[in-house]
């Protein structure tokens, strides 16, 4: 009910002001003030509605809570359209603890205004009050759906974290974008957008906002970490290595290890390993010296699944390698995951007989174009021909393709968690799903290169838990185990591991061969102008697998051979790579234009046509070549392998062993040169060696690297075995 009409236009402004005027007095505190003002403008207009709902405002405030019912009950009275005023009554109702009055307060000053975001919000307030969540999730949604910037910038960013944390990052990224209209130089909100907009792929707006934040805030680590990030993983290695630097200058003093951790690894893809190794024993002597310097949870996660994954690439010696992984994984496991999991699966023993179908899982997020992928889907589909069922679990988020699918038509399962929170799935749902499966044997094929993956296997959801293939062990459990063969892994090395070491008895890995695009080795050296009688060295070593300790001995062979040329094509920064070989031939004497640079291709198929082109493949040290190394095998190419101590630099000698191969097998700088001159110069030999490998892939003696079948059914009697044992104990 409106009832200014009966007054005449002087007398309106006068009330009406005085009520603005208390407003005014009451939002700077002047209580008293406003009171009076109250007054005065009830005695001009005793029944205006507005005035007594400011009024009650002002006692509330004053704790006098009763008085202030009855003034906004005399305004409803007076105008029962008046939304305000029943908002403010359920207010009161809400103090005294009368939740059922407040809610129908609530909901008739929305039945009077739909779109009063303050209405749903105090519901919000009454639902969470009454333990209704989902109401009160509903509730609260409604109202920043009406007025973002209700909850304040504080609430909004704590809003936003949690959306991220459920998985709802598209509606986190919108609650963070409204704290930066409340604040726009809100730094923390620009770099939680960036690091979701990275989760997604959305790697240019991603950028945008982590540089955004750090414009803001300099030593902004977080923004800084996954700007790098961005930058290292897409191959942008100039900038990268800009960006990492300008993060090592900004925060090197306060955030050493994460600093460190990203100095690495940026100067590694590049394939800069020597800077990259010195900023490796930098960080860790500081960790081996007092490793309690490690306090948030991101840095133990990077130690172990970042610093700890660039140690085979620049240093191959077991005890040393040993020691760091130990100390790591040891503080990892008891800082970063025991406090995470306050409980840890109890298996009693498996009714074990061979007439029940064993169930196997696999966890990895590399079923599909991935060179775990493509050495692993030829065993798993054997080992689903024999007793079992095959259960795959993903652990991140995948592209799928291809070979997803084929990996899907072999398993009984392929589970695809329903939510990836900040960018990774749930440990807590894959290990009920793996329990809920029954699942017997679970194997890992991505050890600590995925963290996920150990935070699943400190659990042990399953009887028997292995790692296998990805990398080297991830040195978490010693009920675990790590399946390796007695060329990568001799009698002596089980000292070295925390898992229980299993060895296959032919190799670690087998396959049945690789497609390819196939074209005539003339044609395509005629289409990279290369002369048919000249001798091609081949060599695909990625940045984190090159290094000048490499270049310089394949310069040294280029001398010795006359009219041969090296064919490099790597992922890595081309002008390092360029760089490292110019030097080196600069110092042999070797023109650099015997050093040819391929791009890369679009497609595996694509890539693998590289073989016809060379007449040799020189693998790469301290870390060999896995994938690379048998395909090149595969297609009928000699290769030169540098054997050492640790598992990643015996993969080589491993595949070589198990065709029947002694050629080409070398265990120091010198050798490694003297069988490249030798083949290289030697064409009987080499044919040999060809010879040996196209003979390795006939049926009637076909060698176990060729032999998923075998491998499968080996590897089945190892994990029987295991069972056994198991229920022996």
């Amino acid at each position: 009910m409106n009832t200014s009409s009966s007054f005449s236009n002087s007398q309106i402004p006068n009330f009406e002001a005085l009520t603005q005027q208390a407003e005014l007095y009451y939002a700077q505190g002047q209580l008293s003030e406003a009171i009076a003002c109250c007054r005065q403008a009830l005695s001009l207009q005793p029944h205006w509605a507005p005035t007594y709902v400011t009024l009650a405002n002002i006692l509330q405030a004053q704790g006098k809570i009763s008085e202030a019912i009855s003034l906004y009950y005399r305004a409803i009275e007076l105008n029962p359209d008046l939304s305000q005023a029943h908002v403010n009554l359920g207010s009161m109702f809400y103090c005294q603890g009368k939740l059922e009055e407040a809610i129908a307060c609530y909901y008739k000053a929305i039945q009077l205004q739909p779109e009063m975001a303050a209405a749903y919000w105090n519901l919000a307030k009454v639902w969470q009050q009454m333990g209704k969540s989902d109401e009160a999730i509903a509730s609260q949604q409604k109202a920043l759906e009406l007025n973002p910037s209700l909850g304040g910038v504080e609430f909004n960013l704590s809003q936003g974290y949690k959306l991220a944390e459920e998985g709802k990052l598209e509606e986190a990224i919108t609650v963070w974008q409204t704290a930066i209209k409340l604040k726009p130089d809100l730094a923390e909100a620009y770099g939680q957008i960036g690091i979701l907009l990275r989760n997604q792929g959305k790697f240019s707006e991603a950028i945008q906002n982590l540089k955004k934040a750090i414009e803001i805030e300099p030593d902004s680590a977080i923004a800084h970490q996954h700007l790098c990030g961005i930058l290292r993983d897409g191959n942008n290695y100039k900038i990268a290595r800009e960006a990492v630097n300008k993060y090592y200058q900004e925060c090197g003093k306060t955030d050493q290890i994460m600093t460190g951790v990203y100095m690495i690894s940026t100067y590694q893809v590049s394939g800069l390993n020597e800077i990259a190794k010195d900023r490796f024993f930098e960080l860790e002597n500081k960790v081996i010296e007092d490793i309690s310097i490690v306090k948030k949870s991101v840095e133990l996660k990077s130690l172990y699944g970042i610093f700890l994954f660039s140690v085979p690439y620049l240093r191959d010696d077991i005890e040393a390698n040993s020691n760091i992984y130990k100390l790591v994984s040891k503080y990892y496991t008891e800082l970063a995951i025991k406090p995470k999991y306050n409980y840890r699966q109890k298996l009693s023993n498996l009714e074990f007989s061979e007439s029940r179908k064993l169930k196997i899982g696999f966890i990895s997020c590399h079923f599909g174009r991935h060179s775990v992928g493509w050495c692993s889907l030829d065993i798993i589909r054997e080992l689903g021909n024999l007793n079992t069922e095959i259960y795959l679990y993903l652990t991140e988020p995948l592209k799928v393709d291809d070979q997803t699918h084929k990996f899907s038509q072999a398993a009984t399962k392929l589970y695809v968690p329903k939510k990836y929170p900040q960018g990774r799935a749930d440990v807590r749902e894959i290990i009920g799903e793996i329990q809920q499966d029954k699942v017997d044997i679970l194997i890992d094929l991505d050890s600590l290169s995925l963290p996920i993956n150990t935070e699943i296997f400190h659990q042990q959801p399953a009887a028997i838990c292995i790692s296998w293939l990805g990398f080297d062990a991830p040195y978490i459990s010693s009920d675990n185990y790590f399946l390796c063969d007695w060329k990568t892994h001799p009698q002596d090395r089980d000292k070295y591991y925390v898992e229980k070491l299993v060895r296959m008895g032919d190799s670690f890995v087998a396959v049945s061969g690789f497609e390819r695009i196939e074209i005539s080795q003339a044609n395509l050296r005629k289409s990279q102008r290369i002369g048919l009688d000249q001798i091609v060295y081949l060599c695909l070593a990625p940045g984190r697998k090159f290094n000048r300790d490499l270049v310089n001995a394949q310069v040294a062979i280029l001398k010795q051979v006359p009219n041969s040329i090296l064919v490099h094509k790597a992922l890595g920064d081309v002008e390092v790579f360029q760089s490292a070989y110019h030097q080196a031939c600069k110092a042999e004497g070797v023109s650099i234009h015997r050093i040819k640079f391929m791009a890369r291709f679009s497609t595996e198929e694509e890539h693998r046509s590289i073989y016809s082109l060379a007449d040799i493949l020189l693998d790469s040290y301290p870390y060999n070549g896995g994938t690379h190394t048998l395909e090149a095998l595969w297609f009928n190419l000699p290769i030169i392998t540098h054997a050492g101590e640790q598992f990643l630099s015996r993969m080589g000698y491993s595949f070589l062993e198990s065709l029947d191969i002694k050629l080409g097998v070398s265990w120091s700088w010198e050798e490694y040169i003297d069988w490249g001159v030798k083949l290289g110069q030697n064409y009987n030999l080499r044919q040999e060696y060809i010879d040996s490998l196209v003979k390795s892939k006939e049926s009637e003696s076909l060698a176990p690297l060729w032999n998923p079948k075998k491998f499968a059914q080996d590897m089945y009697a190892v994990i029987e075995k295991l069972l056994i044992d198991r229920n022996i104990q």
